[in-house]
């Protein structure tokens, strides 16, 4: 992975003194000891230097650590600085801990274990040339924060679509990116996943992004390329994610002979509802975040893949409390809908378009989906402010036109 260094500044007296911090500290924060929410200050969207073959992303493979990845165009050698972030939201000016990579094309740097709640400032150096990328993270702990959805990037066939939704991710400025699936045409294909990252370029250096598989970036037990380019939780495949007062659970809806551990895959769904249940530091709210649609109006030969998520994934969370948002793609526009999930529950169930613009024929819908809005006529992203115990949400078009918005905790979404 890489050689680390602790410098000792300012951050907690463990990461002072060099010592590890227990990654318990990003278990729930009690209310009465969450801090404000802190502001980063994202660095200007400027030119990549020609040094970087893409730029640096983040992802957060297990609590308390946050990994650091990018791709150079020349084998190299870099050095990932890593600061606290002041009052302000600026960085402080020494950085509190040091991780060097070895000779590569493909990097990953592994910082933490990190205290939660907490801005950080990173900046990857690469050897020989000086050329350096920066961003900013900040750890989960706070009662306030935000993160986007996105599904159907597409790249590199639909990444000029995608740009435009650029200016308002920094605008939002969120904390997190779930990804439902499709990022780019064929998972196999190098040009494709260069195409994508360079395409979020503007915002994916400051953003942790948790990606699904999808049938565009499928292969046996997985698509080896985003499990080697993305440092993910468990097997990458299905992993739970904790940001504050919510569970993410990413998950492989892939159903057709490529995944052929699909049941050791609902298994572990069921085990970790029933843990986020257990009266033991519970979220507020549980995500589902996958690929294939319960719930469509449209793409009436679609039927077998939103059967198989509605008769078979979903009873997987069902019997310990459900999941309160599902989050997903594939059929490429937006709608939202109310989807029963066996328990007398209504979850909101929200299928988006960042990219790829290309819906079929009306009808086929399932009996247990409400369609409640529904947008065939342009892609979308969808914005989630979460604040203590609700989640704003507005979906917007890349021109940032608002196409949808509703609320789950606090004032309850209609029909919940």
């Amino acid at each position: 992975m890489g050689r680390r260094a602790f410098l000792g500044v300012g951050l907690a007296a463990a990461l002072a003194s060099g010592c590890a911090v227990d990654a318990s500290v990003w278990d729930p924060v009690p209310e009465s000891a969450m801090p404000e929410p802190l502001d980063l200050v994202w660095p200007p969207d400027a030119p990549l230097p020609a040094e970087f073959d893409t730029p640096p992303w983040l992802t957060m493979p297990a609590p308390g650590m946050i990994s650091v990845g990018w791709w150079t165009a020349a084998e190299s050698t870099a050095r990932v600085e890593l600061t606290q972030v002041d009052g302000a939201g600026g960085a402080s000016e020494v950085p509190i801990l040091v991780e060097e990579t070895e000779p590569a094309l493909l990097h990953h740097a592994l910082l933490g274990p990190l205290p939660a709640a907490t801005g950080f400032h990173y900046r990857v150096t690469l050897d020989g040339s000086g050329a350096a990328r920066e961003g900013v993270f900040r750890t989960p702990g706070s009662p306030s924060w935000r993160f986007i959805h996105l599904a159907e990037l597409h790249a590199p066939s639909q990444a000029d679509r995608a740009a435009r939704f650029a200016d308002e991710i920094r605008a939002f400025q969120p904390d997190l990116a779930i990804e439902s699936g499709d990022m780019v045409d064929d998972g196999d294909d190098p040009d494709g996943w260069r195409s994508y990252l360079r395409t979020s370029q503007p915002w994916i250096s400051n953003v942790i992004l948790l990606p699904a598989h999808s049938n565009h970036v499928n292969g046996f037990l997985g698509n080896q390329s985003l499990l080697g380019q993305f440092d993910l939780p468990g097997n990458g495949r299905w992993y739970a994610t904790r940001f504050g007062q919510v569970e993410i659970m990413t998950l492989d809806s892939t159903y057709d002979g490529e995944s052929p551990d699909l049941g050791v895959e609902l298994d572990w769904a069921d085990q970790q509802v029933v843990a986020a249940r257990d009266g033991l530091g519970d979220p507020r709210f549980v995500i589902g975040a996958w690929h294939y649609p319960a719930c469509s109006s449209h793409y009436p030969g679609r039927t077998g893949s939103r059967r198989w998520v509605i008769d078979q994934l979903l009873p997987a969370f069902a019997g310990a409390g459900g999941l309160d948002l599902i989050l997903v793609g594939h059929d490429k526009y937006y709608e939202r809908s109310l989807l029963e999930d066996g328990t007398g529950r209504q979850v909101v169930h929200v299928m988006a378009n960042a990219g790829m613009l290309s819906p079929s024929d009306e009808g086929d819908g399932e009996p247990e989906c409400s369609p409640q809005v529904t947008r065939t006529d342009t892609n979308s992203m969808v914005l989630v402010e979460v604040d203590d115990d609700r989640m704003e949400a507005q979906v917007i078009d890349p021109d940032g036109v608002e196409i949808d918005r509703f609320t789950i905790g606090g004032v309850e979404t209609p029909g919940r």
